[in-house]
């Protein structure tokens, strides 16, 4: 944990940097944006960890999928910037997300948001923790809410209208539904209880997504499942959210 949190923070610092440098974007073959903080994070991911854990496999977002993985009982998953739009334009919901999994199961989630000073880490089976002006603290265990205080989060750029009779069947009014650029800063929401519930009905999610924000959620008593409450397993051959998220 230490050592991921180590990364973190300097994956972060990179990431800063870049952005008072500032940006230089491009496209991915499959039309999605990259930027140069996310190439020099993806470098010093690789490093770092190649390095300090040799005997683990590697899965990120912008590198190139080295199927060898498939073999590796241990797995570092990270997503250099999750919420690379957002970030490209100015906007608040992004962080850097890296996860520990043993055996399709993630042990240990790291998640950095340096523009607010702030990340958040978890063990499975522990306490989920927030590192913030150099103090770390416990967070608290979730206060229960009735469905008809249940708040939820959603991609601003997710066709809402797939979700309308979902949140309408669940009593939740649109007022009740937060917005937001990216599914890390939607986990984190839901950990500091400002929302209770996500859905992603898509298939697109990627493992590197959800897996930080998976063991943090759960160490605080959430449960994080596919739509059909069957378990999310990882290091898949294809990895991504088959069954969506719930």
């Amino acid at each position: 944990l230490s050592y991921m949190q180590y990364v973190a923070d300097r994956a972060g610092k990179i990431i800063l940097e870049c952005l008072n440098e500032g940006l230089r974007t491009d496209y991915k073959p499959d039309g999605t944006v990259v930027t140069n903080a996310d190439l020099r994070v993806r470098d010093f991911v690789q490093e770092s960890f190649q390095k300090e854990f040799y005997d683990c496999g590697l899965l990120t977002e912008e590198s190139r999928d080295k199927k060898e993985r498939l073999q590796r009982d241990k797995i570092i998953i990270v997503d250099e910037i999750d919420g690379t739009s957002s970030f490209r334009e100015g906007g608040k919901d992004y962080s850097f997300q890296c996860a520990y999994v043993e055996d399709g199961i993630p042990m240990i989630g790291v998640i950095n948001e340096p523009h607010k000073g702030r990340m958040f880490t978890a063990i499975r089976g522990g306490k989920a923790y927030l590192i913030k002006d150099g103090e770390r603290g416990e967070l608290p265990s979730l206060d229960k809410v009735t469905l008809a205080e249940v708040k939820a989060g959603h991609h601003r750029n997710n066709g809402f209208h797939q979700y309308r009779r979902l949140y309408e069947a669940l009593g939740i009014q649109r007022d009740r539904i937060l917005m937001t650029g990216s599914m890390g800063t939607r986990m984190l929401q839901t950990a500091m209880q400002e929302t209770h519930l996500i859905l992603g009905l898509t298939r697109q999610l990627k493992e590197w997504d959800i897996a930080a924000g998976h063991v943090i959620l759960e160490a605080l008593g959430v449960s994080v499942t596919d739509l059909y409450s069957g378990e999310l397993i990882y290091n898949k051959p294809n990895p991504i959210t088959e069954r969506g998220i719930l």
